[in-house]
């Protein structure tokens, strides 16, 4: 079921909430490479970033009021540039999409989406990147519904110093 909901720019004053939910979703992808070893300050950092997206003349954070004042969810998105030798030469980066268990399934994901979507036709971009877990099914079945189009996968591997055997090679 959908009901209406009121998506707005985050000013500084939801700083703490909006940091909170990044918690709640870094806890929620524990599972994902990216987010098993966080530093200790990972939290204050990401604090930091927000601030200069919720303040800053080419990043954007939108968020769903909650009628008690709260907030049900969250998106950040930013201008970022490409690399040089590919179009577009830059696109809004879309990430963190976040809505509260208890507020999902009411149409406030699409509310975000659209938020960040409008706001990169704003910054005159022609392309947005939405960046989601290559292990979570869920969120990327809907931003395949939505029309977002995967064409890439990064992959990673951490080094290791006894692989290969023999250590690095010698005319290195």
């Amino acid at each position: 079921m959908k009901h209406d909901c009121t998506v707005r720019r985050a000013t500084p004053d939801d700083l703490d909430e909006i940091t909170a939910m990044w918690a709640h979703y870094i806890r929620g992808n524990r599972n994902n490479p990216a987010y098993r070893s966080i530093p200790p300050d990972a939290i204050e950092k990401r604090r930091e970033l927000f601030r200069r997206h919720v303040e800053g003349q080419d990043a954007a954070v939108f968020v769903v009021d909650r009628p008690d004042g709260g907030l049900d969810g969250m998106i950040s998105c930013c201008v970022e540039k490409n690399v040089p030798y590919f179009n577009p030469p830059s696109f809004g980066r879309i990430q963190t999409p976040y809505v509260r268990p208890e507020a999902r399934g009411r149409g406030h994901l699409n509310s975000l989406l659209d938020a960040a979507y409008r706001w990169a036709r704003g910054m005159e971009l022609t392309e947005v990147r939405l960046f989601t877990s290559a292990l979570d099914e869920l969120p990327n079945r809907l931003a395949e519904e939505l029309g977002f189009e995967a064409f890439g996968i990064i992959r990673r591997k951490s080094i290791s110093w006894d692989y290969p055997a023999g250590g690095p090679p010698e005319d290195l």
